[in-house]
């Protein structure tokens, strides 16, 4: 639309008069949709232009910049970025459709029949112990592993449905124990939220990578004979697995902005921290999965 479109005109929506594109009482955007499909076709493809821009300026600073996101979200920098939770949402989604799928390759009867029946798991030899489960119940948990060790695609399949629940239920907690840990710095909770939002999209990201990169070298070194290839994927594999390492403390570095001392202090202690919600969040969906799969 030109500059002097809106200009004499009214808003389609309240008939405000108009003082720019956007009806300042109301927000529509002043743009008449009924007109040649050209038109509309020409639209789409700019606002797909727009968007990819976006994203991939999104994802360059989420991969490369730690802490850059979130740092331009609290300074309202926000059209030239994905928003954290649209982030969030479609990066988890891509990478558990993508894990889910490695995962029900390892789980077909072809892989099944191939594994070695003497690494199978026991079930007689297993003590399962609830402390908050009676003994009928308990006998019944054992019955119920029985039958999802004898089809572990089924108990494959209902975990990585799980999975994203998960993390996402996690996020919160997290930014709860931020707030806490630096409840004397001047930050809200919505802040270490967007913080925990964008370094969780981070993890994924990193984590699909490595999946990714993992299966194709190894294809690679399959099809062409060539060991090196496999091993050059391993060493790629390291290095991202360590920047996921040094990302963190970095973003915790650029985010907070405290002293090294005190940065890595509480970068260890949220990686205990982490380590025992992760944990926690683990047997909690392997016990919700064997009782719902």
């Amino acid at each position: 639309m030109s500059d002097q479109a809106w200009q004499n005109q009214n808003c389609l929506n309240c008939n405000t008069p108009l003082e720019g594109e956007f009806c300042h009482q109301c927000g529509q955007h002043h743009r008449v949709y009924i007109r040649s499909i050209f038109a509309v076709l020409g639209d789409l493809m700019g606002e797909i232009g727009h968007w990819d821009s976006r994203f991939y300026r999104t994802l360059r600073g989420l991969f490369l910049k730690p802490g850059f996101l979130t740092l331009e979200f609290m300074r309202g920098r926000h059209a030239s970025y994905v928003p954290p939770l649209r982030l969030y949402f479609f990066i988890s989604l891509f990478a558990f459709v993508v894990f889910s799928s490695f995962i029900e390759i390892g789980f077909t009867p072809e892989a099944m029949k191939a594994a070695d029946p003497n690494n199978q798991i026991q079930i007689e030899d297993m003590r399962v112990e609830f402390p908050f489960l009676d003994a009928e119940q308990q006998n019944a948990l054992k019955e119920r592993i029985k039958y999802l060790t004898a089809n572990p695609d089924i108990f494959a399949q209902r975990l990585t449905q799980l999975a994203p629940q998960m993390m996402l239920l996690m996020l919160p907690f997290w930014a709860l124990f931020l707030k806490l840990l630096y409840i004397y710095r001047s930050h809200y909770y919505l802040e270490h939220l967007t913080l925990a939002l964008h370094t969780h999209a981070f993890i994924l990201l990193s984590l699909l990578g490595i999946t990714l990169i993992t299966e194709l070298f190894d294809y690679l070194a399959v099809i062409s004979s060539l060991t090196w290839l496999g091993d050059l994927g391993s060493w790629l594999d390291i290095g991202l697995f360590l920047w996921i390492f040094v990302y963190l403390l970095l973003t915790q570095k650029n985010f907070y902005q405290q002293s090294w001392p005190v940065t890595i202090l509480n970068f260890v202690l949220c990686m205990l921290a982490y380590l025992v919600l992760l944990l926690t969040a683990f047997v909690g969906t392997i016990l919700y999965s064997l009782l719902t799969a």
